[in-house]
C-alpha cells in the first residue's frame, strides 16, 4: 500500500485556527481529537521557509518525514496525539501549516498560521546635547516607545531588517525640562517595560564648561586640560565637574 494521496481526496470538515509564540520557545499545533479506532492516516504540511512534511499511517504504524528540522517532531507518538511540536521556535518556522486526517468517521482538514514574535532589547540613553534616546532592538512585531511624562515632541524611527525584526527609536530633549528624570515605556506583544534615567548631573559638565569659558580667556591657563586658573574658586568648579 502506498502513501499517495488517494485517501485524502474527499475532505468533509474545514478548521481554520492561528497562533503566536515567542523565539526560542515551543510551540504545540493540536490536530483533531478522533477516535483512534477510525484514525486511518494524518500528515502534517508546513510551508514555512522550507516545505515540510510529516505523516503516519496506523495501519502500518510507521511513521515518515521529508524535509524538516530536528526541532519539528510529534509531541507524543501519533498513535496516542497528532499534534506537532516546534522547540525551540524559530523565525523560518512562521508560515502556514496543515493537518489533514483521514478516518472511518471522515477527513477533516486544518489550517495554522504560526506567526513568530521576538522579544526586542531596550535601551535607553542620553547624548551631551540633552537629547533622551529610547531604543528596542530587533524586535518582531515593531515595540511602540512612548515617554513619560507624555510629549507630543517625540521623533520615531524605525529600522527594518531582512530577518523580519525591526528596531524602534523614539529621540526627545529634555535640555529645557522641569522633570529631572525620564522615563520610555516600550510596549510589544512579548514585553512591556519601562526604562528611567536619572539626567540631573548628565549636564552638569557640559553646563560648567559652558559658564567657565564665559570667564575672561585672560584668567586661564589652556596648557593644562583641567584648565587650571589662578583663581581657586574657577578652579573649585572645575574640580567639581571630574
Amino acid at each position: 500500500v502506498g502513501w499517495g494521496p488517494g485517501l485524502l481526496d474527499l475532505v468533509l470538515n474545514v478548521e481554520v485556527g492561528s497562533s503566536a509564540c515567542g523565539r526560542g520557545i515551543g510551540a504545540v499545533l493540536n490536530c483533531s481529537s478522533i477516535s483512534k479506532l477510525s484514525l486511518l492516516m494524518v500528515t502534517w504540511k508546513m510551508k514555512s521557509s522550507t516545505s515540510c512534511f510529516l505523516a503516519y499511517r496506523r495501519d502500518l504504524n510507521e511513521s515518515r518525514m521529508l524535509n524538516c528540522s530536528e526541532r519539528v517532531m510529534w509531541k507524543y507518538s501519533p498513535d496516542h496525539d497528532l499534534a506537532l511540536r516546534i522547540y525551540p521556535v524559530d523565525l523560518n518556522d512562521e508560515g502556514n501549516y496543515t493537518c489533514e486526517i483521514v478516518s472511518s468517521e471522515g477527513n477533516f482538514l486544518f489550517f495554522f498560521s504560526l506567526n513568530v514574535i521576538v522579544p526586542p532589547t531596550l535601551s535607553l540613553t542620553s547624548d551631551k546635547n540633552g537629547v533622551a534616546v529610547c531604543q528596542a532592538t530587533a524586535g518582531k512585531p515593531a515595540a511602540k516607545i512612548s515617554w513619560i511624562p507624555a510629549s507630543n515632541h517625540s521623533v520615531e524611527k524605525y529600522v527594518h531588517h531582512f530577518n523580519g525584526t525591526v528596531t524602534s527609536f523614539s529621540y526627545i530633549s529634555w535640555v529645557n525640562s522641569t522633570h529631572p528624570n525620564v522615563t520610555c515605556l516600550v510596549t510589544h506583544p512579548a514585553v512591556n517595560q519601562t526604562l528611567s534615567l536619572d539626567l540631573s548631573g548628565s549636564f552638569q559638565w557640559e553646563l560648567t564648561w559652558i559658564s567657565i569659558l564665559r570667564y575672561k580667556s585672560s584668567l586661564f591657563s589652556f596648557s593644562d586640560p583641567c584648565l587650571i586658573s589662578s583663581d581657586r574658586e574657577v578652579l573649585s568648579a572645575v574640580e567639581i565637574c571630574f
